[in-house]
């Protein structure tokens, strides 16, 4: 069973997320950005299936369709993003930084450890083309 991944952000590191999850064998199930119009361009350049424009909305819709979510947004959106969606049962992807503080990221940690669920960081530039060169 592979796993099955929500991605919450359309920026510009949605190549690399999508490219190496899938590499991994994951699923990319659905993808959501509070524009729209972004989520469905990303959604039709990448090939995912579903959109939403809140992760509100993709947790509640596609709970049962996702076992992770991958976290593409501004940093300071991070903490609310990954509490909320551990506390849904989820496991959580973060791209980097973490969160703005230390604060912030115990507070992270310590969702996950109550929702027993993994909580990893991305450092996903190692895995662009030109970090491989090296």
């Amino acid at each position: 069973m592979s796993l099955k991944i929500g991605i919450i952000g359309a920026g510009m590191m949605l190549k690399y997320q999508v490219e190496a999850f899938r590499s991994a064998g994951a699923k990319v199930t659905c993808i959501a950005d509070m524009n729209p119009t972004a989520a469905q361009k990303a959604a039709s350049t990448y090939n995912i299936p579903i959109t939403y424009s809140t992760l509100e909305e993709m947790l509640d819709k596609a709970s049962d369709q996702i076992d992770a979510v991958s976290i593409l947004t501004p940093p300071v959106s991070h903490k609310m993003i990954a509490v909320h969606a551990l506390q849904s049962g989820k496991h959580v992807f973060c791209e980097k930084p973490p969160a703005i503080n230390a604060t912030d990221v115990q507070e992270m940690a310590n969702a996950a450890v109550a929702a027993d669920k993994h909580l990893l960081f991305d450092f996903n530039n190692r895995l662009r083309p030109e970090s491989l060169e090296i």
